[in-house]
């Protein structure tokens, strides 16, 4: 039988799409392929007997296509300052080995896994101020969609009553997103962010 999990997070996401991410509306990615993924802080959680609570992960990626087509090449980045049982046990989690939503389904859409990263996370979850740098290999600084004629802040709260990664997310634009590591790069500034709170498990 699978291990049980389940976790509590803050969760500072990014991607190459316009703001707003027609992903999030069962649409082609802006671009037509999609570059992002979801880094986290987990505030409470739990994975057999491994406590998760404290931990830091992202997980990134390129998708050819549409994340739901598959064919993605990604990688998990996660705290230095995990335990050996904490970095087993995400891992298992993240790659889809003890089922559970959502990572189950995204890990499936995943070809090719780089080597894991384990890297000093600095996380500061602050609504559209909001950043996080892993290592020097990720690089997130969310920041506040503009009116185009007004160049007033816009801001908008995205309901997904079916959603696997959250069922309701605050969008935003990034001022800094880049990817730079082995295999992986993305640069995408200026393009779609958002930030959430997510509940996750089998």
């Amino acid at each position: 039988m699978a291990t049980a999990w389940n976790y509590k997070a803050d969760m500072i996401n990014a991607c190459n799409c316009d703001w707003g991410c027609p992903c999030n509306f069962n649409a082609k990615p802006t671009n037509g392929s999609c570059e992002g993924g979801w880094s986290a802080h987990i505030t409470d959680g739990i994975c057999g007997d491994t406590r998760l609570n404290g931990m830091k992960f992202a997980v990134f990626g390129r998708w050819p296509g549409a994340v739901h087509e598959g064919r993605a090449t990604a990688r998990i980045w996660m705290d230095e300052s995990a335990t050996a049982d904490q970095r087993s046990a995400l891992e298992d989690i993240l790659k889809g080995k003890f089922g559970g939503m959502p990572w189950v389904i995204i890990a499936a859409t995943v070809d090719t896994w780089l080597d894991t990263a384990y890297v000093p996370f600095e996380w500061n979850y602050e609504e559209t101020r909001s950043s996080v740098n892993a290592g020097n290999q990720i690089r997130i600084t969310l920041d506040t969609m503009k009116n185009p004629v007004s160049g007033l802040d816009a801001t908008a709260t995205i309901l997904l009553p079916n959603g696997i990664i959250t069922k309701e997310l605050h969008a935003t634009a990034t001022r800094m997103f880049s990817v730079f590591s082995p295999g992986l790069k993305i640069a995408a500034p200026g393009k779609y962010g958002f930030y959430c709170n997510v509940e996750h498990g089998t």
